[in-house]
C-alpha cells in the first residue's frame, strides 16, 4: 500500500467530524472519543487517557491551526484497525502552537506500530505544507471531499 493510500485508507475508517466542542485541549478530546467509532479493544477511556498524556509531553499542534494527537503507544495492534479522525473544532482552540495560532482541526492518529506512524505523520506534514491544503482545511469538508482532494494532491506529486 502507498503511503497515498495508507493516509487515504485511515481517513475513510476513522471519518471526519464537525463542531467538536471544549474549551480546551482536554476536553476537545473528551468530546471527540465519545463521538468517533473505536476498533475492537480500544475504549474511549484508553483513548481519551492516551491522548491527553501525549498532549502533556508537549504540544501536538504542528502550527497553521491543524494538531496531530495520537496516543504515546499504540492503542491497536492490527494494521486493518489503523485509522485517522479528522475532527474540526467548533471553536479554535490554544493548543500552545509554536507559531501562536490557535487550533481548529486535528487529526487524531491511531496506528498499530511506531513505523506506519512515523510514515503518516510523514505524509500528513507534507500535505499541510501546502498553503491550497490548508485553504481547503479550512472550508472544513467531509470525509469524501477531503479524500478526493488529498488524492488530488498525491496524483500531482
Amino acid at each position: 500500500m502507498s503511503d497515498a493510500d495508507q493516509i487515504l485508507a485511515m481517513i475513510r475508517s476513522g471519518g471526519v467530524f464537525h463542531n467538536v466542542s471544549g474549551s480546551n485541549p482536554e476536553e476537545a478530546f473528551a468530546d471527540i472519543v465519545q463521538r468517533v467509532p473505536l476498533p475492537a479493544g480500544v475504549t474511549s477511556t484508553d483513548l481519551l487517557n492516551g491522548l491527553i498524556e501525549r498532549e502533556r509531553l508537549m504540544t501536538t499542534s504542528v502550527g497553521s491551526g491543524i494538531a496531530i494527537p495520537h496516543p504515546r503507544n499504540p492503542v491497536i495492534q492490527e494494521e486493518a484497525d489503523e485509522r485517522m479522525y479528522v475532527c474540526y473544532l467548533d471553536r479554535a482552540l490554544n493548543f500552545d502552537a509554536m507559531d501562536g495560532k490557535p487550533v481548529y482541526v486535528l487529526f487524531v492518529i491511531l496506528s498499530s506500530s511506531s513505523q506506519n506512524h512515523l510514515r503518516a505523520l510523514s505524509r500528513l506534514s507534507w500535505l499541510f505544507q501546502q498553503e491550497s491544503f490548508q485553504s481547503v482545511l479550512m472550508k472544513k469538508p467531509d470525509t469524501n471531499e477531503l479524500t478526493d482532494v488529498i488524492q488530488q494532491y498525491y496524483n500531482k506529486e
